[in-house]
């Protein structure tokens, strides 16, 4: 059966990058959820959607956008990998407590995946940074505008490394939204990492500081994937 794996960590810790590297190197299907739904709030069909309206006020502010809204797209998705029989790695989601075991009308993302994965398929990983390295990453940190890719906060340059794109800065990165974004994991999303390890899902920490090659190898010991 094939492997649902939840990366956690706060905003800067380098959740999108070993995602993605572990989809480079195995058959993983990165979902990133903050990526998602930035392009979706943002797209030009959005304007006069009042819900994707809504969602962009919460999602430029810093705030967590709707759980519901969220937990619809997340699930959803996770059963479509499922069905194809890919491994699947979540970068920060579920992010409220809402989203990740829902209540009596909804089915979380934690009961889903165990539905389509098995539970025991389930891994995650928790990525250890302070909230000063989270300021200083985020603040310095560049998106490339075509292939999505971020530029890491230690390399200087305009142009992404992969696909040479302009690069940009989010509107996620301003210190104002990450003072409110640390507060939101903080409050918000940390909680569920307790409560997971209270229904038997074992969470593992990594110690995000080192360079990212590092804290990949890492994840792949605790990950027993080779």
């Amino acid at each position: 059966m094939s492997k649902a794996i939840i990366v956690y960590g706060p905003p800067g810790s380098g959740k999108g990058t070993q995602a993605e590297l572990l989809t480079r190197k195995f058959n993983v299907i990165h979902f990133d959820t903050g990526r998602y739904i930035e392009n979706l709030v943002h797209s030009p069909a959005s304007k006069g959607n009042k819900i994707l309206t809504r969602e962009r006020k919460n999602f430029d502010s810093g705030i967590l956008c709707t759980p519901e809204w969220v937990l619809k797209i997340t699930r959803d998705e996770a059963e479509r990998i499922a069905k194809a029989k890919f491994n699947v790695v979540f970068s920060g989601s579920p992010r409220t407590i809402f989203e990740a075991f829902g209540d009596k009308k909804n089915e979380g993302l934690i009961a889903a995946l165990s539905r389509v994965f098995g539970k025991r398929n389930i891994e995650v990983i928790h990525i250890l940074v302070p909230e000063r390295d989270s300021m200083k990453r985020n603040s310095a940190r560049f998106i490339c505008g075509v292939c999505g890719l971020p530029r890491l906060a230690s390399v200087s340059g305009n142009h992404c490394a992969l696909c040479a794109g302009i690069l940009r800065k989010r509107t996620l990165d301003d210190p104002k939204v990450i003072v409110t974004r640390l507060k939101e994991y903080r409050e918000r999303t940390y909680p569920i990492i307790k409560a997971l390890k209270k229904i038997g899902i074992a969470v593992k920490t990594v110690d995000g500081r080192p360079l990212p090659y590092k804290v990949h190898e890492r994840i792949l010991r605790v990950l027993k994937m080779k």
